[in-house]
């Protein structure tokens, strides 16, 4: 059986020979951040566990590769030997803060009209319920400007070359909402980086936002939960350009902002990895970085009072995917990093209303200075 010593030997060796770009090989140490500092991508991934598997003599379960076992060739060394526990990263868990009596408030404002699914799938709001929705939105504006970012707007549709350039239609056919020749855009940010295709962006990256109308072909009419997964649905987000560094810090600015919001809104939900691709489906690599890094935060709200959650904001790293797609180049001719955090409001307004029932006299007192009062 190979022991720790050995294990990390040989791995330093690999690494450095076989997965390491040349000019960064030397300086790679046992204690060198794999991901986090970028010397493993989604193609080198699949080759360092193919050799940590040969080097073992057995087959490693997707359950234990995750980033707290992959972190070093140190700590690979010690984990795979048995040296040190294994672990999986479990997200945390807010506790329940509120006790909801059965049934769904959202359904009260149904048949009051307030709000009303379309059979065409889309969620149409009015009165306190669209001010609410609104009363949201300034407030991921706020941030937005705060930020930096300039505010933009794009249209519905959105060129079939375009979602094929940026992988959507090799990943996700099935989603695709189709309009003649052109398609019905599936997220806001596949507007933006066609916008920025074989450009330079500064080293203070660059930062927009949008609210758009997106699409996806998702709706199942007959379903009890249908409201939640809308045909067409309204999307605010954020979107980043630019270094490794820039788009992280920004993607962790608005998951501290949204945690703290969520607690001030009373809203019982969770921030926690989440396990759908959302930029390509297609390669096994990319789906073990984004479980090890991850790539992919979502805010999963509650809905129901049997404490059925809805993912209601998502918080992504593209690392490069985009990028490289769009030729987007940063200053030292690397390709740039790109990153969106995104909020479905109709999903926000469904998972508040159930947890904080139809009246809105009920409801926060941050958000019922933004609603109108109404008899």
């Amino acid at each position: 059986m190979v022991t720790a010593p050995e294990l990390e030997a040989r791995l330093l060796s690999f690494t450095r020979e076989k997965l390491a770009d040349r000019e960064i090989a030397p300086s790679i140490t046992a204690q060198t951040r794999l991901f986090e500092d970028q010397v493993i991508d989604s193609l080198k991934i699949l080759e360092l566990i193919a050799f940590l598997q040969s080097a073992l003599g057995r087959k490693i379960p997707d359950s234990q590769i995750v980033l707290a076992n992959f972190q070093s060739i140190a700590t690979i060394a010690r984990v795979f030997t048995g040296v040190e526990s294994i672990n999986r990263r479990q997200a945390a868990r807010r506790p329940t803060r509120h006790t909801v009596t059965p049934g769904a408030p959202i359904d009260e404002l149904m048949a009051k009209r307030d709000v009303e699914l379309t059979s065409g799938g889309s969620l149409r709001l009015r009165g306190a319920v669209a001010e609410l929705r609104d009363s949201l939105d300034a407030t991921v504006c706020e941030w937005a400007s705060e930020l930096g970012a300039t505010g933009v707007s794009f249209p519905d549709d959105i060129s079939l070359s375009s979602l094929d350039r940026a992988g959507f239609l090799s990943a996700f056919p099935e989603k695709l909402v189709r309009n003649g020749e052109h398609a019905r855009s599936p997220a806001v940010c596949y507007h933006h980086y066609p916008t920025l295709s074989d450009c330079t962006v500064t080293a203070s990256g660059s930062i927009v936002t949008a609210l758009g109308r997106c699409f996806r072909n998702e709706f199942d009419e007959q379903s009890p939960t249908a409201a939640e997964r809308l045909r067409e649905f309204t999307m605010r987000e954020i979107i980043t350009v630019g270094t490794p560094q820039f788009v992280e810090r920004v993607r962790r600015d608005l998951m501290m902002r949204v945690d703290a919001w969520t607690n001030e809104l009373g809203l019982d939900g969770v921030i926690e990895t989440a396990t759908d691709p959302f930029f390509t489906a297609e390669s096994r690599g990319k789906l073990l970085m984004q479980q090890m890094l991850p790539l992919k935060y979502e805010l999963r709200l509650r809905s129901a009072a049997s404490g059925r959650t809805i993912a209601a904001a998502s918080f992504n790293n593209h690392h490069d995917h985009f990028g490289k797609a769009f030729r987007i180049k940063l200053e030292s001719g690397q390709p740039a990093n790109t990153g969106c955090v995104a909020f479905g409001w109709e999903r926000w307004v469904i998972a508040f209303v159930n947890q904080h029932g139809a009246n809105q006299r009920n409801w926060p007192l941050s958000v019922r200075k933004d609603v109108a009062a109404t008899a």
